[in-house]
């Protein structure tokens, strides 16, 4: 199962500007990761949109978004990611795409933590702010493409994992 921050779904009620931008980030991150746990590849290549979209694209592509965004745009790292190239099939499977992504996490959050949110990026006029606004929206957009897709995939449904309660609690 995956973790969320603070061992739970929503982030806290309170929290400052920046730490509400990152729980709320790190919630549409994580609950990607747990739509698609213990999906087979065989079962998530089995169904697509009419117009080619697939569990395996939109994992591609989330990675990609990440590193242009952050890392290419923001911090002027090297360029490698090819847009076109996230929505042609792959034969990569599923959890390594997964995996994939989790690793261009690590590597965008570690741009995130170096930056204030009114840094503006080395290549736009796009603050870290508008940045991180734009990846939730981005992020929650194909969490929904993801959701409908595993559906489809293996029947599957749920917008959030249930919460463990701790001993003695109650919902």
């Amino acid at each position: 199962m995956t973790h969320l921050l603070g061992g739970g779904l929503e982030p806290a009620p309170q929290l400052g500007e920046r730490d509400s931008l990152l729980a709320f980030l790190a919630r549409q991150r994580e609950l990607v990761f747990w739509k698609l746990e213990g999906l087979s590849d065989e079962a998530a290549r089995r169904v697509s949109t009419p117009t080619g979209l697939t569990t395996h694209v939109l994992v591609a592509h989330l990675a990609g978004v990440e590193r242009g965004w952050l890392r290419e745009r923001f911090d002027d790292q090297p360029k490698e990611r090819v847009r076109d190239q996230e929505f042609q099939p792959s034969d990569a499977p599923l959890v390594d795409l997964l995996v994939r992504y989790r690793a261009e996490i690590v590597l965008c959050d570690e741009v995130i933590a170096a930056h204030d949110l009114d840094d503006v990026s080395v290549n736009s006029d796009h603050s870290l702010r508008w940045i991180l606004l734009h990846l939730i929206e981005e992020i929650g957009r194909h969490l929904g493409h993801l959701d409908l897709l595993a559906e489809l995939a293996d029947g599957r449904a749920g917008e959030e994992p249930a919460i463990a309660l701790p001993p003695g609690g109650t919902p």
